[in-house]
C-alpha cells in the first residue's frame, strides 16, 4: 500500500527522467580489481611468506602482509574512475566536456578484444585494467583535439553508453573496421619479399 503525500506535494510536477540537474552523476564506476585479481594478490604475499620464512616466520608472516596489503592498496588506489554528469565525462585521469562527446559504443568478447587491440587507432585515449574485459568506444567531436575516441574498460558498458545518451541496442554490429591480417605472402599479393 501506498502512503497518501499532503496535497501540496500532489500538484507539484514530477520531474523527467530525461532532465537532469546539473552537477547530478547519470553514471559512475570504479574500476576495482575482481576477485581473480585479490587471488593473485593472496598468492604473491603467501610466495612472499614462502621466502620469508626460513629467516625468521614472524618476519616472514609481517613482510607478507605488508607487502600483500601495499599490493592492494596500490591496485585500488590507481583503479580509474568512469564518470558522467550532464556537464563532463571522466574516464581515469582524462576529462572532457559533453558537448564534445559523440556517440558511444559497447563491445563485449571477440569485438571487445578486437576494439582494443588490432583495430585500435594509436591516437586514441585508452585506460585499461586486466580485470575487467568489455570496452566502450567514446568518439570525440572536437576538431582542435586530434584524439579520435577514448577507448576504456567498463563493467557495465551499454549502461555508460545509455548515460551518454547513445543505445546499445541499435549499435551497429559492424562498428569495427578490422580485417584480420593475411597468414601468408600467398595469401596477400601486396607482401613484399
Amino acid at each position: 500500500m501506498s502512503a497518501s503525500l499532503p496535497a501540496s506535494h500532489d500538484d507539484a510536477p514530477t520531474p523527467s527522467p530525461a532532465v537532469t540537474a546539473p552537477g547530478e552523476v547519470l553514471f559512475r564506476e570504479k574500476l576495482v580489481p575482481s576477485v581473480g585479481t585479490w587471488v593473485l594478490v593472496v598468492v604473491f604475499g603467501l610466495a612472499v611468506f614462502l621466502v620469508g620464512a626460513p629467516i625468521s616466520i614472524p618476519i616472514g608472516t609481517a613482510v607478507a602482509v605488508v607487502l600483500a596489503g601495499l599490493l592492494g592498496v596500490i591496485l585500488t588506489a590507481t583503479s580509474p574512475v568512469l564518470e558522467v554528469t550532464p556537464e563532463s565525462l571522466q574516464v581515469g585521469r582524462a576529462h572532457i566536456e559533453r558537448r564534445y562527446v559523440g556517440r558511444a559504443e559497447a563491445f563485449r568478447g571477440d569485438a571487445a578484444r578486437i576494439a582494443a587491440g588490432p583495430a585500435a587507432d594509436g591516437r586514441a585515449y585508452m585506460c585499461f585494467r586486466p580485470w575487467v574485459s568489455p570496452v566502450v568506444r567514446i568518439r570525440i567531436d572536437d576538431p582542435a583535439d586530434p584524439t579520435p575516441y577514448w577507448l576504456a574498460n567498463a563493467r557495465h558498458p551499454e549502461d555508460l553508453v545509455r548515460a551518454l545518451g547513445g543505445d546499445p541496442d541499435q549499435q551497429d554490429e559492424h562498428a569495427l573496421e578490422y580485417t584480420e591480417p593475411a597468414a601468408s605472402p600467398e595469401d596477400n599479393p601486396g607482401w613484399r619479399r
